[in-house]
């Protein structure tokens, strides 16, 4: 065999190619998962159900095994008509606009806020930070294209809701005022509170 059939024996031959199984690698990313809870009294009932509402929402995302638990945040005793008055729906807030969760479970569009407009402003900055709000009793999913709508719509009727109980209130006491049988909290300067009735106070 001369050089020249060497040569193209040589560059005849197939490569040889051989496959390196990866290690080491990366499993999907949990999605970080937070919960929202919220009681507006302070009321045993009240108590109950904010402490309820803390152990399900840890439970419910810990025995998920595609989530993690980012935290659970919780303002007691506050009122949903303004934002500004909860201290740890800000601190979620902020820790969102951190990237630190990429989920919200609330139990109802009320517990999140009472004020229509808050409601509809934070839902739209969650969405474009990438998280989304689930609202358990409505079956609503911001991540759905039909969120935001619903969305709006069931904030408007809880922030009618607590325009209606204010009214009742409001109608209440104006009742028993005219009845005489309105008891403040607190007694006004002069008089006092003499077997449920008010009653001008005599210094001696």
């Amino acid at each position: 065999m001369n050089g020249k059939e060497k040569t193209n024996g040589s560059l005849a031959m197939a490569p040889k190619v051989i496959t390196i199984p990866a290690t080491n690698q990366e499993s999907p990313r949990r999605l970080r998962v937070a919960a929202y809870a919220r009681v507006s009294s302070n009321s045993e009932d009240q108590k109950h159900s904010f402490a309820a509402q803390n152990a399900y929402y840890s439970k419910l995302i810990t025995d998920n095994p595609d989530w993690e638990l980012a935290d659970v945040y919780a303002d007691k005793g506050i009122t949903g008509t303004s934002i500004e008055k909860r201290e740890d729906f800000l601190r979620m807030m902020e820790d969102c606009r951190k990237g630190r969760i990429d989920r919200i479970l609330v139990k109802s569009s009320s517990r999140f806020a009472r004020n229509a407009k808050e409601s509809l402003e934070a839902v739209r900055e969650l969405k474009a930070l990438g998280v989304s709000v689930y609202f358990e009793e409505q079956n609503i999913d911001t991540a759905q294209a039909s969120g935001e709508i619903l969305t709006a719509m069931f904030a408007a009727l809880a922030q009618r809701e607590s325009e209606a109980i204010s009214e009742r209130m409001r109608w209440s006491y104006r009742m028993r005022m005219q009845s005489g049988k309105y008891i403040p909290s607190s007694m006004p300067y002069g008089y006092q509170l003499n077997e449920k009735e008010m009653a001008l106070r005599v210094f001696v």
